[in-house]
Order: structure tokens, then sequence, then C-alpha cells
């Protein structure tokens, strides 16, 4: 019997292992990446940095679907982790640059996160290539709409003119996170597209930043909330997705 065990388990670790050693890496070499006009990975970027690769990768995406950066390769991983890189928004922490004007800044990486789902999403594609991107953009557009609402409530105790000519702009800023997570919550239940460990690492960072914001959430959009965990919840064979997401539901 416990030689059986032993047995499923080595066969259940290999299979986990063939399943992510069967992604092959048809991703570009940096150089290669470099030459398309795609700027340096090892310097944080700024707005000018996002657009020139934003064109090259989308007629790369047309010419060789395939050939995008990708995560964890060896090739072209470091230039993935760039683009969604929360280094890119190190502007926030200076002091010197007012509210306002950065709260206009902020808003580009909103545009910055649908482009790279933009572009690492093919609907001609019956299964997502991209799933393991797919996740790390949500996670780090996930991490923009909550530096984007911590800015907000600075801006709501500022008492400088131009500050307060913005705070009407907050409640906005609410509809965009609970919209952010409704759409992450919705692809979630895709459970078949994405690896397990994946969709558990999307789960904590959903989670900590629910438990983060949830104090200021009503009625409306707890109840939204709560109705697209349990769909989640309902899709997933994830035991760990279900305890969390069930925890979740019974705190808001």
């Amino acid at each position: 019997m416990r030689s059986t065990l032993f047995f499923i388990i080595i066969l259940l670790i290999i299979c986990g292992s063939c399943r992510k050693s069967s992604m092959k890496d048809y991703s570009l070499s940096q150089e290669e990446y470099q030459k398309m006009g795609i700027p340096d990975h090892n310097r944080v970027w700024t707005f000018n940095d996002y657009s020139k690769t934003f064109g090259a990768l989308s007629k790369l995406k047309f010419n060789k679907p395939f050939a995008l950066p990708a995560k964890d390769s060896k090739r072209s991983g470091e230039l993935f982790n760039r683009m969604i890189s929360f280094e890119n928004m190190s502007l926030l922490q200076d002091e010197s640059i007012p509210l306002n004007e950065k709260a206009h800044w902020m808003k580009g990486f909103l545009e910055v996160h649908g482009q790279l789902l933009d572009i690492y999403t093919n609907i001609r594609m019956e299964k997502l290539f991209y799933n393991r991107e797919l996740i790390d953009i949500n996670i780090f557009g996930l991490g923009v709409a909550e530096r984007m609402f911590d800015l907000a409530k600075e801006i709501n105790e500022s008492k400088d003119s131009k500050d307060i000519n913005m705070q009407s702009g907050y409640q906005s800023i609410q509809m965009i996170y609970i919209a952010g997570l409704k759409d992450i919550l919705e692809n979630q239940k895709y459970t078949s597209q994405y690896l397990n460990e994946d969709l558990e690492k999307l789960t904590d960072s959903l989670t900590n930043s629910v438990l983060r914001n949830r104090d200021w959430m009503d009625s409306s959009a707890t109840i939204n909330i709560k109705q697209a965990l349990q769909v989640v919840m309902d899709s997933t064979s994830s035991e760990y997705i279900k305890n969390r997401y069930s925890t979740l539901n019974e705190l808001l």
C-alpha cells in the first residue's frame, strides 16, 4: 500500500514536470528584440519605451504569434519581467512631484495593462498559448489599480487646489478597481486554460488585495465580488482556491 502511494506521488510529479517542459519556448533572443526597436530591459522604462515595445510586439504577433517574450524563458524572461515591473512606477516615490501630476501619469499604466492583455491574447487560438504570461499581467493590473487607488486617497486628503479639483474622480478609481477584480475572476473560472499553481498565485494576489481594500467597499461592490468568487469556486477543482475564496467570501 505504501509503495503504491509512493508510485502515485512520483507519477503526479512527473506529469506536472512534463506539462511544464512541453511548453516550448519560441521566443527570440534579447538581441533580436532590440533589433526590432525594443529597449534594454536592464533599466527602468518610460512610456516611450512601452510605446516602442508595443509597436514592435504588435508586428511580431501578426507575423510570429508564438515569438512574444515569455515568462521564465532563458531567452526572453527578463524582458517579460521588465514589461510588468512595478519598478517602472518608481516615480510615485518621488515626493518632489505634485500628486495631481502623478495621477495624470498613472493613467498611462491603465493603458499599458490593457495593451499587454491585447498583445498576449489571441482570439484566433482555441487554447491560450500565453496562459502563464496572462496570469502575471493580471497581477500587474491589480497592482496598477491599487497604486492608483492609494494615490487617490492621498489626493483626497490634500489641501492643494489642483488636487482638490481631482477629488471628484475618487469614485471612478473605485469603480476601475472593482471592474478589474470582476474581469480577473471572470477569466479565472476558465480553469482548463491555466496551470493550477498559476491560478493559486493569482488567487493569493487577488485575496490580499481585496482584504486591503474591503473597508471602503459598499454593499453593491461586495455582492458583485461575492457572486464572482462563487462562480470560480464552483468551477475549480483546487481545494486551495476554494478555501481561500470561501474565507474571503465570509469576510466581505
